[in-house]
């Protein structure tokens, strides 16, 4: 488990501890999707994913929030595993749903995912590329990515 889930972990016991779950902003300067625990950045949506933040106490106001990252990576999982099993299943299809042109340069999000992953954008993805796809995913939202392959597989353990 890496030293960021550990801390988020604390956090929130403290937040537990001290009234609720919070987003805590402890470093503003951090990417949003790392603060928000949504390391995806998904669009704020009436969605109930295990351990979001209530729309009453989002901070945000555009994208979800989370208790803690292992939750965010968790329902960018269940995001992409859903439009896969509705044959939105090539990086290509799948980043162009999920980071339109008017938002993303898409097809510049398109070749660093397919490269990260190592496959060509056109090739369906299976069951062994969630993990480095949403790696990519994580690393080209946010310009890092401070989650393991293993903080990833807890996540999608709980999906």
């Amino acid at each position: 488990m890496s030293a960021f889930v550990i801390v988020g972990r604390f956090f929130d016991f403290l937040n537990e501890l001290f009234g609720g779950s919070e987003v805590i902003n402890v470093n503003d300067n951090r990417p949003r999707g790392i603060r928000n625990n949504n390391p995806g950045n998904l669009v704020l949506t009436a969605i109930p994913w295990r351990g979001k933040i209530p729309p009453s106490r989002n901070t945000d106001g555009r994208f979800e929030q989370f208790e803690n990252p292992i939750y965010g990576i968790r329902a960018l999982f269940m995001d992409l595993r859903n439009d896969v099993r509705k044959g939105t299943n090539t990086i290509e299809k799948l980043i162009n749903e999920f980071a339109p042109s008017h938002e993303n340069n898409t097809g510049a999000y398109i070749m660093a995912v397919a490269n990260a992953v190592g496959k060509s954008s056109d090739v369906p993805i299976d069951e062994d590329d969630y993990v480095p796809l949403i790696n990519a995913i994580i690393r080209h939202e946010n310009g890092v990515n401070p989650f393991t392959d293993e903080d990833i597989k807890e996540a999608i353990a709980l999906a």
